[in-house]
């Protein structure tokens, strides 16, 4: 690991050096709340509210230094007395972000980028773990994907890391450059292209162009990997890229592509092929969508020379973190399925097309809340997407639908729209009106589906049954 001195700190932020009564280098940089660390530089974002406690854990850990916003409040004397050095910055995440490109140019192995819509999250776990059961790899902390988080993953690269996989949002033009600039990927995977970001955006083609600000740090002696079966994948700009371009999907006309797709007891199983590729494998979560997840992983797993022993096992290590298809008992016999971290109107349509292959003709009870903020200035929008979900429904065999928020009576209206009787479907504003009806109308033995956005917090009905996750 590099070590970092004063007069290095000095050329990569301007700040204004309060104290540095110390001959520590830094090799680490962590940001507050965490533990400091041996050596490490710790980034007081939410500043000092008692300098006495901090003093003594930092002295405790054999910290070297803090970074604090200016202006500062601290008793530089009791730092001095400590050796604890101290600088002060006007803007505390710049100085962040620009660390974290010096950081990660110590590291020379693959840094594998995941960008996309949907799906972002699971894809690098799901690399993760492939790439863990051959090699030492850094998986991404959960969904640290806008910048700040994007830095916190690289600060968390170790000398004994063989390689790195992180995922990167954006939600408007130059936040995919911000990020790409420090990540300097070596493999780029897209998993969708959707309308997550279609009202601060505006078209599908101002999100391909915010997406494809991955093309000005994309190693072009490395790979990129693209989803050949999403539609707006397709519209890529892959022409801008000089590497190696691989693509995924269900026939063969894919660099790597899935058969034999079989559902049992809420596991998936396929083969993966390819030119002279044929993998066997199975994954703890259902959906199409998450085998193609799983077809990213794979191809990543083969760039970087995994046996397919190992992309087999790892694969079958992987488990969906909470809110994405994470799949609980329930009461009454019930099997709940909670994917509602993040939803947006694509993914929700995803998972309704897939529903029918892995219920087992089981009951079907839905809770879905709504897939747009509850702004008025989205109104039309919202009332279009929630109508047309709503008439996706009909398409379902399902035997309650509940519908929480401000947009989704759009869902009772679309669904009567295509037949659906009014007698299966209830609406409520919020999910507090909807607790009490939701636990005494539970059918038992049925797979109750919950999927919603961060506006409607539909968790809460799933702890209302008792269930902690």
């Amino acid at each position: 690991m590099k070590k970092f001195f004063l007069e290095d700190l000095q050329n990569i932020i301007n700040g204004n050096i309060l104290n540095w009564n110390t001959n520590r280098p830094v090799e680490l940089f962590v940001e507050q709340p965490d533990k400091p660390l041996l050596n490490c530089l710790y980034y007081l974002f939410d500043g000092c509210d008692d300098e006495d406690k901090l003093l003594k854990k930092l002295v405790e850990c054999g910290a070297t230094g803090v970074i604090i916003k200016a202006p500062h409040r601290l008793n530089i004397y009791k730092w001095k007395k400590f050796k604890i050095g101290v600088i002060e910055v006007e803007h505390l995440t710049e100085s962040y972000l620009e660390l974290a490109k010096v950081f990660r140019s110590q590291f020379n192995i693959p840094i594998i980028q995941v960008i996309g819509s949907s799906g972002k999250t699971t894809t690098k776990d799901m690399i993760g773990a492939v790439l863990n059961a051959g090699i030492p790899t850094l998986v991404g902390y959960n969904n640290y994907n806008a910048p700040s988080g994007v830095a916190y993953n690289l600060f968390s690269i170790r000398k004994y890391h063989r390689a790195a996989v992180l995922e990167v949002g954006m939600k408007g033009r130059g936040i995919m450059s911000l990020s790409s600039e420090m990540v300097k990927p070596n493999i780029g995977v897209l998993t969708s292209i959707q309308r997550a970001h279609l009202v601060s955006l505006g078209s599908i083609e101002n999100i391909i162009e915010a997406k494809a600000e991955i093309f000005d740090y994309l190693d072009e002696a490395g790979l990129l990997i693209i989803n050949g079966e999403d539609e707006n994948c397709i519209n890529f700009p892959i022409g801008r890229y000089k590497g190696k371009v691989l693509k995924y999907g269900f026939s063969d006309k894919f660099d790597l592509w899935a058969s034999n797709i079989k559902y049992k007891n809420f596991k998936s199983y396929f083969r993966a092929n390819g030119p002279g590729i044929e993998i066997d494998c199975i994954l703890n979560t259902v959906g199409k969508y998450n085998i193609a997840n799983a077809l990213a992983a794979i191809l990543v797993g083969l760039q970087l020379g995994l046996r397919k022993e190992d992309i087999k096992r790892g694969l079958s290590n992987f488990e969906p973190s909470s809110g994405r298809l994470k799949i609980y008992d329930g009461i009454k016999g019930t099997v709940l399925i909670n994917d509602n971290f993040n939803a947006n109107p694509d993914s929700t349509r995803q998972l309704l097309q897939e529903i029918p292959y892995f219920t087992d003709d089981k009951p079907l009870m839905l809770v879905l809340g709504d897939m747009e903020r509850p702004d008025e200035e989205v109104r039309q929008y919202a009332k279009e997407v929630h109508f047309s979900i709503g008439e996706q429904l009909a398409q379902i065999k399902f035997d309650s639908l509940i519908a929480i928020g401000k947009w989704a009576k759009e869902y009772v209206r679309g669904a009567m729209s295509k037949g659906v009787p009014q007698s299966k479907m209830v609406y409520f504003e919020t999910v507090e009106k909807a607790e009490k009806y939701f636990k005494s109308s539970i059918i038992p033995g049925s797979v109750i589906v919950f999927k919603a956005s961060v506006y409607v917090p539909i968790r809460h009905l799933i702890r209302s049954l008792g269930v902690e996750y």
